[in-house]
């Protein structure tokens, strides 16, 4: 394994050369912290007992963890690092190397850099994408939620949520019950503030919009951070398997893989002639895994390591990857083993395909 560093449209993306016989995992959304109604939802057990195997395995030449791999959404940081500690301790012991790339829930840790990585047996952090030269054919990894109708639309706002994050851990940390004690304060003193002084000219004015502002954020953020899960899974993924026969209609790999967002990312890094022809996209986000070929490429979702609502009710599988392996690319389950779900040439040459898994 070689690695050089191609310049795409101003931006630094790692192109990862693998021989035939060397070995790639991927996984993602594994949602380390993630907590709701007193359980636990991030399968991080079951993703120790995985890296377990691969460390018995001792074949790994690349790990590659895809996005969402820590709750740093609404996951407080004591349940992160307690359901992180074990996988990051067995992922450490690995002699492969570890490229991690940042998806929306973990994104404030893209800017980690590990200086002096030489590659063998180092972590290194690609904010964006990963592509991968695996003789010659090219895989393209990114997170997905670049894909996502809702990231779309509303640009880069969604990035708010990591610094609503930081804020409201940072109030958390005050002893006992006292960020309540302290949003309420600074609300009472915004009230305050509004009953005693009158703006008597415009800067007076937006001084005092602004110190509501700052006041009110507190409170704000706390009832955010108090009713997100609440809303997302305590209504959202209650609803969703009965308004949709599957999660979230619009982010089957089907419709991704022909969407205008990936057309448009795959025809700009094709566009690059160090780059040339993409034939494998690898992406997560919607924890549905699934497999597609069209137009002789190959699209796949990893899935997740989550326990969620709809996967038990639509019979979607969890604690998928992705292993890439002698000139082949495979969904995988673990299961106490591994389980090849879909299976295929990267070269072309052979196809196999489960149809009691997903239809192509």
């Amino acid at each position: 394994m070689f690695v050089e560093e191609l310049n795409v449209g101003g931006r630094r993306v790692p192109l990862v050369h693998l021989a035939k016989d060397e070995n790639a995992i991927v996984f993602s959304d594994v949602h380390f912290g993630l907590r709701y109604g007193g359980r636990t939802l991030s399968l991080h057990e079951d993703l120790s007992n995985f890296l377990d195997h691969l460390n018995d395995e001792d074949k790994t030449r690349l790990l590659v963890l895809l996005g969402d791999i820590f709750e740093l959404w609404s996951g407080s940081l004591r349940d992160v690092f307690q359901d992180a500690l074990n996988p990051l301790r067995l992922i450490a012991r690995l002699s492969s190397s570890v490229i991690f790339v940042p998806g929306n829930h973990d994104r404030i840790s893209a800017r980690m850099r590990f200086p002096g990585s030489r590659w063998a047996g180092e972590i290194y952090v690609t904010p964006d994408i990963l592509l991968l030269d695996v003789e010659g054919k090219k895989v393209l990894l990114f997170h997905g939620h670049q894909l996502d109708n809702l990231f779309l639309l509303t640009k880069g706002l969604w990035r708010v949520q990591s610094y609503i994050y930081l804020f409201s851990e940072m109030l958390f940390a005050l002893p006992g019950p006292l960020e309540w004690f302290f949003a309420a304060l600074a609300t009472l003193t915004v009230l305050l503030l509004l009953f005693l002084f009158h703006a008597t000219s415009l800067l007076m004015e937006a001084t005092i919009i602004l110190a509501s502002i700052i006041l009110f954020s507190p409170l704000i953020i706390l009832l955010w951070r108090d009713l997100q899960d609440k809303v997302w899974y305590g209504f959202v993924q209650k609803i969703g398997p009965r308004l949709f026969k599957s999660r979230l209609r619009g982010k089957s790999i089907e419709s991704l893989a022909v969407s205008k967002p990936l057309k448009k990312l795959v025809s700009f890094l094709e566009s690059y002639p160090e780059i040339g022809r993409v034939d494998v996209v690898i992406f997560g986000h919607t924890h549905v895994p699934g497999f597609l070929v069209s137009n002789g490429k190959v699209f796949i979702n990893t899935g997740s390591w989550v326990k969620n609502s709809y996967n038990s009710d639509n019979g979607v599988e969890n604690k998928t990857y992705v292993r890439i392996e002698g000139g082949k690319v495979r969904l995988c389950k673990w299961d106490g083993k591994e389980v090849v779900l879909f299976e295929k040439e990267i070269q072309g040459k052979k196809q196999i395909f489960n149809n009691n898994y997903y239809g192509l």
